[in-house]
């Protein structure tokens, strides 16, 4: 049918077209249908929303980002035909009902999640299968293999390792450690990191209050060639661009699949090449993972993919009862990280960033972790890993310079007390990022929390507990109304 164009001044994250009702029920198509737009040979398939009285019956709505792929502008005349559903809602419909999926109809989900073929509604209905049935092995490396090669892949020559945490605990900035000791001894490291999803602030999030971390795969590949490491934003590269997809689709169902998480992290690893991936696990009674048991279970599973894939898996089993250093939100933790190089920061910190650096060179150097443990160690002492750091930081265009002084944090401020003589005997983690997060981390990057206790510390009524930051009052008054996260006995 043809149909003169409206243009309609407003933007989707999925492609909309609008048909009068009218127009709509003569081409056997309904709200939430689809149809193809056709001209001049270039087509985009859009979700159907109908119109009574907005869109005449000889008029197809068209959003701005449908006119901008198309060239279109008013009065454009295009062909519109209904379009069936993708055939991948077949294999969807067959996991919800328990069946297992081969590598062809995982790879066709993978695809039309990345086109956008799927209608929100039907890429959850594949989430909510994967919860509620798994995925078992077979499953999970053809759904790492396809969400790796969903997006851009990057090559490298000689040894190649990654880390990466499974998440949960504030403050865990452990990469600031990692990825220079490592570089510093020769070893490649293209770490790409997420933006917070639930968090106060992720690895990126932190790395862009000194440096650009919205890097091309080719500024990746030439800085880890250059310079031996890098720390930036993997959706920004367009690696494993499924993987941010699918994220999208789970957070509002808070739904965490094993099977999708273990793909989601090794597809990113994959797409870098990387040989050796070491994992952090940490554990805590309102971490991600709860027991022991539970994490040694991750563990496993990770390391069977891992040799599905050719990678490497080193587990690291670590304590997530409390945040890790004293800064939460993105600029704090830059600060925190570049004080713990010169001695004044957070010693927590710098034994866990030089421990689940050491698990992995123990296995590369084929030496007892107590000599991996002091040959990481030195690269700190030394100066070296902090040289590395700040040459990475120019690398990816911030100031070598910069001091913790330099970076800004929010102007408004307040102190939070302990109400009694005591000892600290327990900190809320899920607290702790909801304070942070009210007061406006990770958007606001100067906004956070600045802890000066640690379980098991004795205070006295009056001591401060921990500082909390934030551009805005009113965010600040919001963040001070949730319940105190620091339990004094």
């Amino acid at each position: 049918m043809k149909l003169r164009v409206r243009v309609l001044d407003l933007d989707a994250e999925k492609y909309v077209a609008v048909l009068n009702e009218r127009t709509a029920k003569r081409i056997g198509e309904g709200p939430d249908g689809r149809v193809e737009i056709v001209k001049d040979g270039k087509k985009v398939v859009a979700i159907l929303n109908t119109a009574k009285r907005s869109v005449k019956e000889d008029e197809v709505g068209v959003l701005l980002d449908v006119a901008e792929v198309l060239n279109l502008k008013d009065g454009d005349v295009v062909e519109v035909f209904p379009e069936e559903p993708p055939r991948s809602i077949e294999a969807i419909r067959k996991k919800i009902f328990g069946e297992k999926l081969s590598k062809e109809e995982i790879e066709a989900i993978i695809g039309d999640v990345v086109e956008g073929a799927l209608f929100p509604a039907e890429a959850s209905a594949f989430i909510v299968a994967a919860q509620i049935n798994g995925l078992d092995e077979d499953e999970t490396v053809y759904l790492t293999e396809a969400i790796a090669n969903s997006g851009q892949r990057i090559d490298f020559d000689g040894v190649v390792v990654d880390k990466h945490s499974i998440g949960g605990v504030p403050g865990n900035r452990i990469t600031f450690f990692f990825v220079p000791i490592m570089a510093s001894l020769g070893f490649k490291v293209p770490k790409t990191s997420s933006r917070a999803i639930t968090s106060p602030s992720g690895t990126a999030d932190t790395m862009e209050v000194v440096a650009r971390v919205d890097l091309s795969a080719e500024e990746i590949k030439e800085i880890v060639e250059r310079v031996g490491g890098v720390i930036a934003w993997g959706g920004g590269a367009n690696i494993a661009s499924a993987d941010d997809r699918l994220i999208q689709i789970r957070r509002p169902l808070r739904l965490d699949p094993l099977g999708m998480v273990l793909a989601s992290v090794m597809a990113k690893k994959l797409a870098v090449s990387s040989k050796y991936v070491v994992l952090d696990l940490p554990v805590g009674p309102e971490a991600k993972l709860r027991s022991f048991s539970e994490a040694r279970d991750w563990e496993r599973r990770f390391k069977e993919l891992g040799e599905r894939l050719g990678i490497k898996v080193i587990g690291f089993v670590s304590n997530g009862i409390q945040p890790i250093g004293r800064g939460i939100g993105p600029a704090l933790e830059m600060r925190d990280v570049l004080m713990t190089y010169t001695g004044e920061g957070s010693k927590d910190l710098l034994e866990k960033g030089v421990e689940i650096t050491a698990r992995l060179l123990s296995v590369l150097k084929k030496v007892p972790i107590s000599r991996a443990r002091k040959m990481a160690m030195d690269e700190v002492r030394s100066g070296r890993a902090e040289a590395k750091l700040r040459e990475i930081i120019e690398a990816q265009g911030g100031d070598p310079e910069v001091r913790p002084e330099d970076i800004e944090v929010g102007r408004y401020q307040e102190e939070v007390i302990s109400p009694a003589d005591g000892k600290v005997s327990y900190i809320s983690i899920q607290r702790i990022a909801a304070i942070a997060r009210y007061a406006g981390a990770p958007v606001d990057k100067g906004a956070g929390i600045w802890m000066n206790v640690k379980i098991g510390d004795r205070v006295k009524r009056g001591d401060v507990l921990f500082t909390l930051f934030s551009s805005s009052k009113r965010k600040l008054k919001a963040a001070l109304e949730v319940e105190n996260p620091v339990r004094v006995q």
